[in-house]
């Protein structure tokens, strides 16, 4: 059957790759063609050739009921008259955990010419400029199969060995792009008995590579592990059409099948005018690799389809993409799916390619009865989950939990404390040492002891946090409360070179980015002046309620060390996570606009009550967002007086707002500050 180039591009576009552009073009025999260029996924990398594209054509057109086959590129046969043997041959794989496969064939009697036009022009139409038959033959199948194959002239072959292992130490190779590269010992080569023949297959040494006069090549197909292949292209800068290809996974099944076709062209293109000989391929592969096998339920795909398709259609289906049934019941499949399809792992991604091909447009629209899947992250709304998460978050960071004792001794600690929040301490009637008789009234004296143990033992780099209950008495009534600890532990002798503000203001981050993965943005902050362990302290509040306090313990508590602690109300906190309301709110499609503005106002005026106003007015403009970036004070700014820059950011959802309405919002804003803050506006700039 016959489709004309719109019904490919179509069809493309339904199948997942899109086709970005259509060239039209003419061959020398006047011959009217068409290249296309499509877009697709990284993860596709079985559609990374021509064939690759024919065989997702095939899938869906069979699928559509159209009469059509698809016709393997031929291959040389194994009982070719053109064989003859050479058992002298041998591939040793040293590093079989970096090289799954390697497969080879040796061709004699070549000659380096010019190649034939028609291959001339299937190059030229993709943008490959000809350079000989050899490496022509090679470029076309690497792309017709998306398999690389790198060519050796075997004259060069010390002992007719290739060996697979890792670099000798400080080795130096000039490649084939002139480049001299010195390699470690952990990349990966291909050496003969003496000397490196290429670089993981990427790109050879040019000592090895085939010139006018070679008459005799070796070909090599490997499939390489594409971690190493990644890490050695960009280790080295090597930007080769191989290198794209086996960084994003290679078939090993694939191997011999590529030295089959290159061998079958060349024989094709060359014996015309002289015999060539081939030999035996020889193959190692020392650790096969199993195709995946995938449970496919039935439930499953009506629930993410939304739409029930027969499990005919569904075997169907999978028939066509060569994914086989390994087992079956009523219920469900098991399912073998083929190497050269890496991007299939799980039942998702089965039952993507069902719908891919079953096509989209067929589904109209989401099922009643389809189960919606639940919201990740604190949608879950239970306070174990919500714990995970969060603790997740803090180890991510870097922080360490750790679970200290609920009783201990009194100190200074606990009496400067208990008097500050007037709290009574627990004592314990009959406690079994007489030095741990009170219950902990805070998280910090665990905290405190862990950090002072780690000192002592060198660790000067502390970040800890901890989860538990605090016990105090308060009119006549004994309280339990649960508390979030987190803190940062230094020396000020191994000081970074950053300011120790900056520490008070990572640990607020941290603190910050809680609240944002919470879905808390409205709290606000007021200094804390008279707390009696913590300096430049502040409190954070939500609903003005202390949710958080935060600072530097003081310096006569532990001399020579720094500490940054905070501590969360945790119940509070999780009530705040539970009431939340999960609102969406789609992106606007027009651009969002920013202004900043420069304050300058009496130093009494706190960062907070500038923010506060800002809030409330944020409610009165197309105002997506306000930040508060930058303050200054000192030179060319009065004793008494601070600057502010304040950003705002501008969009809306119905129109792309322009000059004269942001301008006209800003002299409003300009006007309210003033008023409330006999601030002086210093400039105002576009960005």
């Amino acid at each position: 059957m016959e489709i004309n180039v719109e019904e490919v591009t179509d069809i493309l576009s339904d199948i997942g790759l899109p086709v970005k552009s259509i060239k039209k073009i003419f061959h020398k025999t006047k011959k009217e063609d068409y290249v296309l260029d499509v877009e697709m996924t990284p993860n596709r990398k079985d559609a990374m050739s021509h064939y690759g594209i024919a065989r997702d054509l095939y899938v869906v057109l069979k699928f559509r009921g159209k009469k059509v086959y698809l016709q393997k590129p031929p291959i040389i046969e194994n009982n070719s008259k053109n064989y003859y043997h050479n058992n002298e041959y041998q591939i040793n794989i040293l590093e079989n955990k970096k090289c799954i496969r390697y497969s080879g064939i040796s061709i004699c009697k070549i000659k380096i010419e010019a190649s034939p036009n028609w291959l001339v022009d299937r190059l030229k139409s993709i943008g490959i400029k000809s350079t000989n038959n050899i490496i022509d033959i090679i470029k076309f199948v690497t792309h017709e199969l998306g398999q690389p194959i790198h060519v050796f002239d075997m004259d060069q072959i010390e002992e007719n060995k290739i060996i697979i292992k890792n670099a000798e130490k400080n080795i130096e190779i000039q490649s084939s792009d002139h480049i001299i590269r010195k390699f470690d010992k952990e990349d990966l080569m291909i050496y003969d008995l003496e000397k490196p023949l290429s670089i993981a297959g990427i790109i050879n040494n040019i000592i090895s590579s085939i010139h006018i006069n070679t008459k005799n090549i070796f070909l090599g197909s490997a499939c390489f592990d594409p971690f190493i292949i990644r890490i050695i292209g960009n280790k080295y800068l090597i930007q080769t059409e191989e290198k794209y290809l086996m960084e994003r996974g290679m078939d090993p099944t694939q191997t011999v099948y590529a030295l089959q076709r290159a061998a079958f062209l060349i024989n094709k293109i060359t014996n015309k005018r002289r015999k060539i000989y081939s030999s035996n391929i020889i193959d190692v592969y020392p650790n096969p690799i199993y195709p995946p096998i995938i449970k496919l339920r039935y439930k499953k795909i009506i629930n993410i389809i939304g739409k029930k398709i027969s499990q005919k259609k569904i075997k169907n289906i999978l028939s066509l993409l060569e994914i086989s049934i390994h087992s079956e019941n009523r219920k469900y499949l098991c399912v073998i799916v083929p190497l050269y399809r890496i991007d299939v792992k799980r039942e998702i991604d089965l039952i993507e390619e069902i719908l891919r091909i079953y096509n989209i447009n067929k589904i109209d629209k989401i099922s009643e009865q389809v189960k919606i899947s639940p919201l990740p992250y604190f949608f879950y709304k239970t306070e174990h989950k919500i714990k995970k998460i969060l603790f997740e978050q803090l180890i991510n960071y870097g922080f360490q939990e750790i679970i200290s004792y609920t009783i201990r001794n009194k100190d200074q600690f606990s009496f400067l404390l208990n008097s500050f929040y007037q709290r009574e301490e627990i004592k314990i009637l009959n406690p079994i040492n007489q030095n741990y008789k009170f219950m902990r009234s805070s998280l910090l004296f665990g905290i405190l002891d862990c950090i002072k143990y780690n000192y002592n033992r060198k660790n000067t780099n502390v970040k800890l946090f901890e989860i538990g209950k605090i016990y105090y008495k308060e009119n006549n009534k004994f309280l339990e409360k649960t508390y979030l600890g987190i803190a940062i532990g230094m020396t000020k002798e191994k000081k970074i070179v950053e300011s120790t503000n900056s520490y008070f203001f990572y640990l607020k981050g941290i603190i910050e980015q809680i609240f944002q993965k919470s879905g808390i943005y409205n709290y606000t902050q007021q200094v804390c002046y008279l707390h009696p362990l913590l300096e430049n302290s502040i409190s954070i509040l939500y609903n003005n309620k202390i949710l958080v306090e935060l600072g530097k313990l003081k310096n006569n508590f532990l001399k020579k060390k720094e500490i940054f602690y905070a501590e969360i109300d945790w119940k509070y906190l999780i009530s705040i996570i539970k009431n939340k309301k999960i609102i969406y709110v789609p992106f606007s499609k027009y651009p969002t606009s920013r202004r900043d503005l420069s304050l300058l106002v009496d130093k009494s005026i706190s960062f907070e009550r500038i923010n506060q106003l800002l809030i409330k007015e944020k409610k009165n403009h197309m105002i997506k967002k306000i930040k508060i970036y930058d303050y200054y004070k000192g030179k060319n700014i009065p004793i008494s007086k601070i600057s502010y820059t304040v950003s705002f950011f501008f969009e809306s959802k119905k129109e792309t707002l322009s000059d004269k309405i942001i301008n006209h919002s800003m002299k409003k804003i300009e006007s309210f500050l003033t008023k409330k803050l006999k601030a002086k506006v210093r400039d105002s700039l576009i960005q």
